[in-house]
């Protein structure tokens, strides 16, 4: 056998390789590791009676109920008057499908107080930051003082990331923000929080409205990041005598996609293909 022969077999041999171990399965893409996967379908003592429990009460009964180890916190401000924001712990829960907030129980037709059903079935449970129980008009509120507001904040703890070669940071979550007043400016903001306390800006909403909802989604090259990714927040700014809004929340994930594997060997095989195929006879 010649040696040009030898050469060209040598090299048909790369890609016929890669593509009998992909075939196989011999060779798999390298597993993805999950920081956040949260869809409080896993929280306890809601039911047909009982469509609300609030994020205190399941962290302190059930505190393995909440991925994340979430933590809520609010302020108020205003001159200590009840005129005041009136923001509390109670604005921060787990609610059912056919609560009224969803817009699937209670009177006909919500309209902008509630989400349109936008969480679906009575079963499924589903996060709300800014209202305390029933549909969208309740308690809190940023106040009547001119000086008044109340800012909610919840922040769901991510993994440590243990892959030496991440390439991707995969976010996801759905979201609705509404009120039932439809020139309120209130604000909603969601956010990747970094280990150096930096910032990665998802979501920023400057007025609730029936459009601001949806299935987020962002694939972050992890090599832009400038620290590993460290909490996931979300935060809702009600202002002064501006009724009421709320946000609901789902289906929150985080993962880490590393540099493929199988598919790093398929592009050499192909490369070495390609080089075959140009070198003359």
């Amino acid at each position: 056998m010649s040696k040009k022969s030898q050469f060209n077999k040598s090299r048909l041999a790369l890609p016929i390789a890669a593509a009998a171990l992909l075939a196989s399965g011999a060779v798999a893409a390298a597993p993805t590791q999950v920081l956040l996967d949260e869809n409080f379908q896993g929280v306890t003592g809601l039911g047909a009676a009982t469509t609300v429990r609030t994020v205190q009460d399941i962290l302190a009964n059930n505190p393995g109920q909440l991925g994340g180890a979430p933590l809520a916190s609010f302020a108020n401000t205003g001159d200590g008057d009840a005129d005041d924001g009136n923001a509390s712990a109670a604005a921060f829960n787990v609610r059912r499908g056919d609560n009224a907030i969803d817009g699937s129980s209670g009177p006909a037709n919500f309209g902008d107080t509630s989400f349109d059903n936008f969480f679906g079935a009575a079963g499924n449970l589903f996060l709300v930051i800014g209202d305390n129980s029933g549909h969208l008009g309740g308690l809190p509120n940023g106040g009547d003082n001119t000086t008044a507001s109340s800012t909610m904040s919840i922040q769901f703890t991510l993994d440590t990331v243990i892959l030496s070669s991440p390439r991707w940071l995969d976010i996801a979550f759905d979201y609705v923000f509404d009120s039932n007043n439809i020139s309120n400016p209130d604000s909603f903001v969601a956010e990747l929080i970094l280990a150096d306390a930096s910032t990665v800006n998802l979501l920023n909403f400057g007025a609730p409205s029936v459009s601001t909802r949806g299935a987020f989604s962002l694939l972050v090259p992890y090599a832009t990041l400038a620290a590993a990714p460290s909490s996931l927040n979300f935060r809702l700014v009600e202002g002064t005598g501006n009724d009421n809004s709320a946000v609901g929340l789902d289906n929150l994930k985080v993962t880490v996609i590393p540099e493929p594997g199988a598919l790093t060997l398929l592009g050499i095989g192909l490369l070495g293909l390609g080089a075959m195929r140009k070198r003359p006879t």
